[in-house]
């Protein structure tokens, strides 16, 4: 059977600690919409594993076990193992005779059978939603053969691409089994790859990979995704029964973060800057340098295309202070202001600063957006000032996030020509009009 694990998924086995002395215990793994997580019992308040949850509760009750909460349990039942990770204690119920709490996990590592440090890596593997179609790359070819009605499908992983020394794209193709079913999946799709010098933490060497997904955010202005799979370290090889190791072994990951892709794109909408047009892998890494440096200016233009069912107000409120750090750190960064007066420049400066970088390639007035993006913004920040309306609020976020990608598409290397082109028949910069 397989060792799955997925949202809905509950499965009871036994907990282990890697502590020889911890009693046995039966648990309940179990991945909610709260999470991944398992539902320990114990038998009274000085049992071993009440301590972990009412130690800081009822002090003194759980005198019996004053070993610190592990960080580490390893999951196992007869589907598998399984290595929860970064774990700790939150809710639990209890009469003082008996009782139940949860340890919950940032991640699991699946079929890992020792004690192994996964909070430490040496290597991280992504899946960007939209990578592999913005790269058009492909490792799999099909071929049919009209003679003996024979399809051939070949799965060749492409060369991997070396973007910088911390990021490395990698075409390659799996095979799945979907559950009940009859059925092969192959998927075609690239990995975003990291290795550490020394064991580094999930977070840090994720972060170029998350910068990748934004990159795709800003090309088409879609909610992309960017989930952890696969993890390894240099002390667990590949083994096999006869002891011999076989180079390293990638580790399927599970994370309760993990986001399900969006839906194909259907019509008409291109990428603003192609991968080509961007000079490829180098695109990338100025990219990445690009985001770390205005980050206070694009994290929150990022954070705007996942608000989902908010009003007008909301998103302008968002999208502002991305606009006025983009201002100031172009006054300071790149016209040599002072950070005074650029921190004490008006909002109208710094927009029409912005609208000078991405003259030629808007489909609208810049000079216009910065007048009209300034009385409404400053309309929903000061409380002396008339609320804008709705639908001026809603067109001038609208042309806010058009300046805001048409910046970083000329910052990569897309010309004025082309953008200005693509925005014009963007569906994502229509403008919004009142129902007649």
């Amino acid at each position: 059977m397989p060792n799955n694990l997925k949202p809905g998924t509950r499965r009871t086995g036994d907990l282990i600690d890697f502590d020889p002395d911890t009693p046995k215990v039966k648990v309940t793994l179990e991945w909610s919409e709260k999470g991944i997580s398992v539902e320990i019992p114990w038998s009274g308040p000085d049992d071993y594993y009440a301590s972990w949850f009412l130690r800081d509760a009822f002090q003194g009750l759980a005198a019996k076990n004053n070993k610190p909460i592990p960080r580490r349990l390893l999951f196992t039942d007869s589907h598998g193992s399984v290595l929860l990770v970064d774990c700790w204690p939150k809710g639990y119920h209890t009469n003082f005779a008996a009782g139940t709490g949860r340890m919950w996990a940032s991640y699991a590592v699946m079929d890992v059978g020792t004690d192994l440090d996964f909070s430490r890596l040496d290597g991280i593997r992504s899946e960007v939603s939209g990578l592999r179609e913005w790269l058009q790359v492909s490792s799999v070819s099909e071929n049919f053969d009209p003679s003996s009605q024979t399809m051939t499908i070949v799965g060749k992983s492409a060369n991997p691409i070396n973007v910088n020394q911390d990021l490395t794209l990698v075409p390659t193709w799996l095979t799945e089994r979907p559950d009940g079913e009859e059925s092969i999946v192959l998927r075609d799709y690239v990995a975003c790859e990291t290795r550490a010098t020394t064991p580094g933490a999930w977070e840090d060497l994720a972060e170029a990979h998350r910068g990748v997904r934004d990159l795709l955010v800003f090309a088409r202005w879609r909610r992309e995704t960017c989930n952890v799979t696969f993890a390894t370290r240099a002390d667990d090889p590949i083994v096999t029964l006869d002891g011999e190791e076989h180079g390293e072994q990638w580790r399927a990951v599970m994370s309760p973060r993990h986001e399900d892709p969006p839906a194909a794109v259907t019509g008409y909408r291109p990428h603003l800057m192609e991968y080509d047009e961007i000079g490829g892998a180098a695109g990338v890494a100025r990219w990445l340098k690009l985001r770390d440096e205005f980050s206070r200016a694009l994290d929150p233009i990022v954070s705007d295309r996942y608000l989902q069912r908010v009003p007008a107000v909301t998103h302008l409120a968002q999208v502002g202070p991305g606009l006025e750090a983009l201002g100031y750190l172009i006054l300071k960064n790149r016209d040599g202001v002072g950070s005074t007066a650029a921190k004490d420049s008006p909002l109208r400066q710094r927009l029409d600063r912005i609208a000078s970088d991405v003259d030629g390639a808007l489909p609208f007035d810049g000079a216009t957006w910065a007048a009209e993006m300034t009385s409404a913004y400053n309309g929903i920040k000061h409380a002396n000032r008339k609320l804008p309306s709705e639908l001026n609020l809603l067109n001038r976020w609208s042309e806010s996030i058009v300046v805001m990608r048409a910046w970083v598409a000329l910052e990569l290397g897309a010309s004025k020509e082309l953008v200005k082109r693509r925005l014009e028949l963007d569906p994502a910069a229509a403008r919004f009009s009142a129902r007649s």
